[in-house]
């Protein structure tokens, strides 16, 4: 029978942990489920009820598995398997008896904080589940042991995982990137970020989040604030009200690489959240980019599955006007539909007076900027005719608003014109050398098509310039701010620089950890090949080597000849020790034969504290007073009675 206390205490807890650690994966019915078997162990534990019957057991995981199926579609296949597997762990629980089905428990848990992997991958998290594999760990000990470790055990302990980092660290570095073996699967987890349809009101909701979406690293000169338009999806069909990602888009011819100057490319690297969605951000028009990203039309790129975790690409921009895909893509951005009359006759006239297109798109500029349209968060509601209400009634609207009329009424000019969205701007953090771009700085603006070239337009630089080019809180009004809903310790100096440099090194992590990666290590190798080019540089590396290595070995025979120093010293003031068992270490037989001579205890485990300090913690102090109390207590050592046991 299992009877370690203790491990019945930690366990619950070490399983709590796990719930909290997987809760993407959890459904609100699943969660109350998983927490109410998790408070029946801790009801288990502090009340010392019995364990619960395997029969029981069976009967619960059964009701269980059963719900769990019914739900399947709703959870998806890999949070299916995480339900079963935590599942599994907290019946166990509930029913553990012997110490075979604790070791199995222990290794279950273990596979567990594995998993959790999948869904965080911020520093943060992982120092969570660092600290649960620690916890674990400790259950792991109270299998084999009755009490927690000393203070010198853990310090021993200590050393040898310090002695194990410079291995861990190589191996990280240099051991092979090898492809998975198996891919996992589709999960049913809410997307985030910019939606594959957009219409008054959609962005205006995805900017009051303050989330991180991506991050990026600049290896040229940092683009200038209004150039920073972070292309994502290309909105081409228009329903009178929303605009929607065409049909047959990622059907349509792809974009090429092209060679540019050097000169004129912007070189940089993406760390991206996860968004459960395929498109990735990119400036311009790219050149070259990672291999697991795919090319699309209209000078877009995406991954080859759904990013359910942080991801980290290279790529090369220009910016420059992207070139038109096919004939296709003119004739689907023409499109109007029977929509909006009144937008059909302002174009109209506007067109007979402006008929370069052009001159037509400034034209509409100043037209935003002459009458009294201005930039909100919270524009009144639009009808069935939503760019008529918008131009010739309300005037007020986000960058979605102006997006979507702009683009309207230049189709009805006769001028392909299309929506696209994604980011405009971000933070830039000189000292760290990276742009932080949020969920808020999410924006809206028009493309429209010119010999064969689309070129950017963004009305909201007409009603609202320092959106472009100071970022967003400058160009919202005080009731659209206290729309973003910030909270009040966000708002205090100290939580806003104690949030920033938790930012800045969950940043670092990102880069120097999750975005170690197959290029960066063939990097390393490339240039310790180049290090070890010609036969002096591997003649000193070899000598500094074999330097290390008889600096180790002499330490360790100081070491070794220090303990043998004192383990016969100890011997030589103590002859009855000399009776102990081969087995027997000097600390156990200096414990019998503290319990053999009664009158000699306390000196006896006095002698015994003395020499662990000695020996396992390296105690100079502690040696010299074993020395000095040796030679004081030498007539009474020397006259010890025979440990219990012993011939």
């Amino acid at each position: 029978m299992l009877s370690q206390q203790r491990f019945f205490l930690l366990a619950p807890a070490l399983q709590l942990l796990l719930i909290l650690l997987l809760l993407p994966a959890w459904q609100a019915w699943s969660l109350s489920m998983l927490l109410l078997l998790n408070g029946m162990a801790w009801l288990q534990a502090y009340q010392k009820l019995p364990v619960l019957s395997l029969r029981l057991v069976n009967v619960i995981a059964a009701i269980c598995v059963i719900i769990l199926l019914l739900a399947i579609r709703q959870l998806g296949s890999m949070h299916f398997l995480m339900h079963i597997l935590l599942l599994s762990a907290l019946l166990r629980l509930l029913a553990l008896s012997r110490q075979s089905e604790a070791r199995q428990l222990v290794w279950v848990q273990y596979f567990i904080l594995g998993c959790s992997f999948l869904f965080h991958q911020s520093m943060a998290m992982a120092v969570l589940i660092f600290i649960a594999t620690g916890l674990n760990l400790l259950l792991q000990y109270l299998l084999f042991a009755e009490q927690l470790p000393e203070r010198k055990q853990l310090a021993a302990d200590s050393k040898f995982l310090l002695l194990l980092l410079p291995l861990w660290l190589g191996m990280f570095v240099l051991f092979p990137r090898l492809s998975p073996l198996w891919q996992l699967p589709s999960s049913q987890q809410a997307m985030t970020g910019l939606a594959n349809e957009i219409e008054p009101g959609t962005i205006e909701q995805l900017v009051q989040s303050n989330a991180t979406a991506f991050r990026v690293r600049f290896d040229s000169k940092l683009p200038a604030q209004e150039e920073r338009y972070w292309r994502a999806k290309v909105f081409e069909q228009f329903d009178g009200r929303r605009w929607s990602v065409q049909q047959n888009f990622h059907r349509t011819a792809r974009t090429s690489r092209s060679i540019t100057e050097p000169d004129q490319l912007v070189h940089y690297q993406v760390i991206a959240e996860p968004s459960f969605q395929r498109a990735v951000f990119s400036l311009g028009l790219p050149t070259n980019w990672s291999p697991e990203l795919e090319p699309l039309a209209a000078g877009l790129l995406r991954t080859n599955r759904p990013v359910s975790q942080r991801i980290s690409y290279q790529l090369s921009s220009v910016l420059q006007p992207i070139p038109l895909t096919d004939d296709n893509e003119r004739r689907w951005n023409l499109l109007t539909g029977n929509h909006n009359p009144r937008s059909q006759v302002f174009a109209d006239e506007l067109l007979d007076e402006h008929p370069e297109p052009h001159q037509f798109a400034n034209a509409l500029l100043d037209h935003f900027r002459q009458q009294s349209f201005y930039y909100t968060l919270n524009p009144p509601l639009l009808g069935r005719h939503s760019v008529d209400d918008f131009l010739f009634e309300s005037q007020a609207g986000f960058c979605s608003h102006y997006a979507s009329a702009t683009a309207l009424l230049m189709r009805q000019a006769g001028i392909p014109a299309r929506v696209v969205g994604g980011y405009l701007g971000g933070d830039w953090y000189p000292e760290q050398q990276y742009l932080l771009v949020r969920q808020r700085d999410a924006h809206a603006w028009v493309e429209y098509l010119v010999d064969d070239r689309w070129y950017p337009l963004d009305p909201t630089a007409a009603i609202a310039p320092e959106r472009v080019l100071d970022g967003l809180d400058s160009a919202l009004s005080p009731d659209d701010m206290a729309l973003l809903g910030r909270s009040l310790f966000g708002e205090l100096p100290l939580f806003a620089q104690l949030r920033l440099q938790l930012l800045h090194l969950d940043y670092y992590w990102s880069v120097w950890v999750l975005g170690f990666n197959q290029q960066r290590q063939d990097a390393i190798w490339q240039s310790l090949r180049k290090f070890f080019a010609n036969w002096q540089q591997w003649l000193l590396a070899s000598l500094l080597l074999f330097l290390l290595f008889l600096a180790g070995l002499a330490g360790y025979c100081w070491r070794h000849r220090q303990q043998s120093s004192l383990s016969e010293q100890l011997l030589k003031a103590i002859p009855r020790l000399s009776a102990r068992a081969p087995e027997q270490s000097l600390n156990q037989a200096l414990k019998l034969l503290a319990s053999s001579n009664a009158a000699e205890h306390a000196l006896l485990r006095q002698v015994d504290h003395l020499y662990e300090l000695s020996i396992f913690a390296s105690d100079k102090a502690a040696e010299q007073k074993l020395t000095r109390l040796l030679k004081q207590h030498k007539r009474r050592l020397k006259q010890l009675k025979p440990m219990k046991g012993s011939q």
